[in-house]
């Protein structure tokens, strides 16, 4: 299971880590499947370039991300009672599936999300940005149709919460933009 970043440019996953640290890439019914051969371990049918290794022999978890990202890891315990999440520590039996377990696949996505916070508040910027610049289109255009049907400034400046003088000063001799997804590129002179 894995997770898309609101711009889909980044994509997730806990990823079992081998005993020489590759991370996995899927799972099938005989254990998780490792990019690149060693000889190790047996190729998988469907995909040559791809190992299966087996679930008893996954050593631990990382995050990984499509973009290069990857996480600090999380060791898997050789018992229950040397499990200790907050060392980053999960046990998980030899004979069961070696993916993480919720607890882990939760702190890793948490991870992951951090890691990707920063592309996520600038899409938030950009759409807000986007809407401000659209709502102050909107408002010069209505602005423009209201001194056209002959309110005055002081209403204006009224209706907007600035004085007068802001609303003249803002508004007076600049047409309204043609389409609202379009700013006015005319020079503030109106040539």
């Amino acid at each position: 299971m894995g997770w898309v970043s609101t711009d889909n440019e980044h994509e997730g996953w806990a990823a079992c880590v081998a005993p020489d640290g590759r991370l996995s890439a899927s799972s099938t019914g005989e254990g998780m499947l490792f990019q690149g051969i060693s000889g190790r371990y047996k190729p998988d049918t469907m995909m040559p370039d791809y190992e299966v290794v087996p679930d008893n022999e996954i050593v631990g978890w990382r995050g990984q991300c499509s973009c290069g990202w990857k996480g600090d890891r999380w060791e898997r315990a050789v018992s229950p009672a040397a499990a200790d999440f907050n060392h980053r520590r999960d046990y998980i039996a030899p004979e069961e599936s070696a993916h993480a377990s919720p607890k882990v696949e939760d702190a890793i996505h948490n991870e992951w999300k951090a890691h990707i916070a920063p592309s996520e508040a600038l899409l938030g910027l950009e759409a807000a940005a986007h809407e401000y610049n659209q709502a102050g289109h909107r408002l010069a255009k209505t602005v423009a149709a209201a001194k056209a049907s002959g309110a005055s400034w002081a209403d204006i400046g009224r209706a907007v919460g600035i004085s007068r003088q802001s609303a003249h000063e803002r508004w007076a001799d600049k047409p309204a933009p043609l389409h609202a997804e379009e700013p006015d590129r005319r020079p503030p002179d109106g040539n």
